[in-house]
Order: C-alpha cells, then sequence, then structure tokens
C-alpha cells in the first residue's frame, strides 16, 4: 500500500527518530518507509530533497497483510489530518459497501459526535474498535471502518448505541439472534454500584476486558446490562464478555455483602480497593 503524504507532515508521521512510524508498524506489524517519487521513476537528476519536498508530497510504502496494512494507512491518514486538514477528507462522502468481505465504510461525524465517540486519548475508540473486531479510525471528521460486512456493521451499530446514550436510555431487544452479546439482570439495589460514578465500573471492566457495556432497555422496558464483544473470552482467561461478566458478579457479590454487613458504600469499594491494591 503507498500514501501520498503532504511534504510538511512527513516530520509529524515519522517523529523524532522515527518513533511514531515505529510505533506504528509495531502495532500493526507492518514495514514503513518513505520513498521518492522522482527517483521511482527515474527523474529528480539535479534537484535537492528541498526543492523536490516543497508544496509537495511524498510516498510512504505499507508492507504487510491486507488487514495490517489497511489499519497503519487509516493511522496515517488520520496522523496527517490531524496536522493538515483536509487533505484526505476534503469532498469525501459517505460510503457503505456490501462486500461481505473486507471492506471499508466511512460516515461523517458532528462536531460533539466526534469528541464523545473519541473519549479521552482515544479510550473510547480503541474500546469500539476491540469489541467489533473492525478497524475503527477518525480521519478529521470521518469514521472510516474497515473489516468483514458483520465487523462493519457491528462497529457502526456499537457507534450508534454510544452516540444515542447522550439522549438518554437506550434500547435494544433484539439479542436472541446475536453471537456477539451477553445479558445480565442486575439486582436494582446493585445497579449504581455496578456502573459507578458516571460509568467509571463500567469502564474500568471495559478496559480490563475489552468489551463494549451499558445498560439498555428490553422490548418491555426492563433495564438490564449488556456486555458486547466478538470475543466470548472464557471461564478462566482474560478477555472477551466471559471476563466482563465474572468481574461484574464480583461487583454484585461485594455489594451484597456489604449490604449484609450494614456497611456504608464508600466504605466497602474504599476497602475493596485497597485489598486489590496489595494484592498488585
Amino acid at each position: 500500500t503507498v500514501v501520498d503524504v503532504p511534504s510538511e507532515c512527513i516530520g509529524y508521521v515519522t517523529g523524532a527518530r522515527r518513533a511514531a512510524l515505529g510505533n506504528m508498524e509495531e502495532e500493526w506489524g507492518t514495514l514503513m518507509f518513505f520513498m521518492n517519487k522522482e527517483a521511482m521513476n527515474g527523474g529528480g537528476k539535479g534537484r535537492d530533497r528541498s526543492d523536490r519536498s516543497r508544496g509537495g508530497s511524498e510516498q510512504l510504502a505499507i508492507f504487510g497483510d491486507r488487514r495490517a496494512r489497511r489499519g497503519a494507512e487509516l493511522k496515517i491518514m488520520s496522523a496527517v489530518e490531524t496536522k493538515s486538514p483536509g487533505v484526505f477528507t476534503r469532498g469525501v462522502r459517505e460510503k457503505f459497501s456490501s462486500e461481505k468481505g473486507f471492506a471499508t465504510d466511512r460516515f461523517v461525524l458532528k462536531d460533539d459526535e466526534l469528541s464523545y465517540a473519541l473519549g479521552k486519548e482515544g479510550a473510547t475508540r480503541k474500546k469500539l474498535e476491540l469489541a467489533s473486531g473492525a478497524i475503527l479510525q477518525y480521519v478529521g471528521h470521518v469514521a472510516f471502518v474497515a473489516g468483514d460486512l458483520k465487523e462493519r456493521k457491528r462497529c457502526k451499530q456499537f457507534i450508534d448505541w454510544l452516540l444515542s446514550q447522550r439522549r438518554g436510555s437506550v434500547t435494544v431487544s433484539d439479542i436472541q439472534d446475536r453471537d456477539d452479546c451477553t445479558e445480565m439482570m442486575i439486582p436494582e439495589n446493585c445497579k449504581g454500584w455496578v456502573t459507578g460514578n458516571r460509568g467509571s465500573e463500567l469502564r474500568r471492566v471495559e478496559q480490563a476486558t475489552g468489551t463494549f457495556m451499558f445498560m439498555a432497555l428490553d422490548k418491555h422496558g426492563e433495564e438490564r446490562l449488556l456486555i458486547f464483544s466478538n470475543n466470548p473470552g472464557s471461564k478462566t482467561g482474560d478477555g472477551g464478555r466471559a471476563h466482563a461478566e465474572r468481574m461484574v458478579n464480583e461487583m454484585v457479590q461485594e455489594k451484597l455483602r456489604g449490604d449484609s454487613r450494614g456497611r456504608g458504600r464508600s466504605d466497602s469499594r474504599s476497602r475493596s480497593r485497597r485489598r486489590n491494591s496489595r494484592r498488585r
């Protein structure tokens, strides 16, 4: 895969001592280096590098398997767009492919939607990407979703549900036909404990397990916790829906034990965290 990178963005994309490019290579398992178009065509003789680069671009070659190349390419595009807005998004329209195999969809996000779907230091984008199994990257205000049809649809649906949460309760009624969801009924007196302040406990579980979780209403208006991930997990292993379910069950049992002992919420959780920190 070859990407044209504007000359003024090359230093930003490469990083000091090639650190940024090296990090992307490590993340995606690719090999990347810049080529010179004139050199490739046998031209450019008598022109120094500054003359060739001024106001132009250089080609970045990306080597690896198809999925890895696309992931690295979108990361490069995102970095370039940050440094020089409009390079890859000017005039771009939304596109959804019907291709069952590997392909890329794209759609535009508004300012407030982008901020919410990105999260602090990109945490929300990363969790949606990991839980859906798709490649998700924001290039300016355009969301690019790459993967097979199932992965792309799942990722778009996750983003839609995420953005809907800003407006109130979300209704999800068709989970019986899904193979990427675990449903948990949480006791009423444990819901606040499980979600945490502004969802902090759910975010903690998501980060530890690579899942996407939220409270949602079913078709009867009953609220329950939904755990989404393309990784089902295992009874004892780390990561996936089974791991998230275990963590939530532990929180429920912790709350019920605390209530039975007449202990306050803040005291119980702080003691639990102290016990955990001593184990680390």
